[in-house]
């Protein structure tokens, strides 16, 4: 068994079949790639094929895979006849930082991990509050709320066999000064980390630096890389700033940008770190293409330091 097992942060979208039955008569409607990408068949076959065993679903797929499958339970056991197993979710943690939404905060958590439990799987990577930009900055009994929400989600979420893992963005309200305070506010049996290694350099802390601090909270990654490293206020407080008109991405695949991974990779193996790392292409205009890329440097750049 490797150091480390790769999946994929879905980002497909709509996907609207779970097989086209007839692949040569679906191709000829349109003649087009358009069958390429339509069923959860093909695309968890091109994951497959790549190496990458596992898939970290969004809450947002769920309107499109329970209408497709019925069943969390339906869906792995689809995915896993092709040969990949779901390892987790993302969550928002909305409004946690306002007392008011504690028990509305902890409810949808605790949702959230029911629903990971469903589908077998054993991570909730999750955003512990809203956006910066009309929320921010949070007062220190805010950030201590938000921390109180989470060791609650964690708390249940242990019992329950998941792993909670704060994944922070980089435009959120826990943002670059409060950031570490969150963290050092949880409990580490409860509250875990996972490294979105793009975002929390864009927020302005240096990933090797943060990674040798808290390497022993951290659960699991989000592996891309970045050419925007430490932005500005007047970027991360902004509207809606991972959202453009024109054209502008944070986040490339693993070599394409400026992030020190090799150096990850090296201190991963100094602290013997084992366990799941998800790949996110946000931003990429053509998916396949990305997990293509991404699997070569793997291969050829990272995985050589440690596997």
């Amino acid at each position: 068994m490797p150091n480390i097992r790769y999946a994929n942060m879905c980002h497909w979208k709509t996907i609207p079949y779970r097989q086209i039955d007839n692949f040569r008569e679906f191709y000829y409607e349109d003649k087009t790639n358009t069958a390429y990408y339509s069923d959860w068949d093909t695309i968890l076959k091109y994951q497959s094929a790549l190496g990458f065993e596992g898939i970290e679903i969004a809450p947002w797929d769920l309107a499109d895979i329970l209408p497709l499958f019925g069943s969390p339970e339906k869906f792995t056991a689809f995915a896993k006849e092709r040969g990949v197993e779901v390892i987790g979710m993302f969550h928002g943690a909305h409004a946690s930082h306002d007392a008011g939404h504690f028990d509305e905060a902890v409810r949808a958590g605790r949702e959230a991990v029911d629903t990971i439990v469903k589908f077998g799987g054993t991570y909730m990577n999750t955003c512990p509050t809203q956006n910066y930009c009309g929320t921010g900055p949070l007062s220190r009994d805010e950030v201590q709320q938000c921390a109180k929400v989470m060791n609650e989600i964690g708390r249940y979420a242990t019992d329950h066999g998941v792993k909670i893992g704060l994944h922070n963005e980089f435009f959120c309200a826990i943002n670059i000064e409060n950031h570490r305070e969150l963290i050092e506010s949880t409990d580490p049996k409860l509250v875990h980390y996972c490294i979105d290694t793009a975002q929390i350099s864009i927020m302005g802390e240096d990933l090797l630096t943060f990674y040798n601090d808290y390497h022993d909270r951290i659960s699991t990654f989000h592996l891309k890389d970045t050419g925007s490293a430490r932005q500005p206020d007047s970027v991360r407080y902004a509207r809606d700033p991972e959202i453009t008109d024109d054209g502008t991405r944070w986040f490339w695949e693993p070599g394409l940008g400026e992030l020190d991974l090799k150096g990850l990779y090296r201190l991963l193996k100094q602290h013997a770190f084992k366990g799941w790392m998800s790949i996110e292409y946000d931003g990429s205009p053509d998916l396949l293409a990305s997990m293509a890329l991404t699997r070569y440097h793997l291969d050829n750049e990272l995985r050589p330091i440690y596997d």
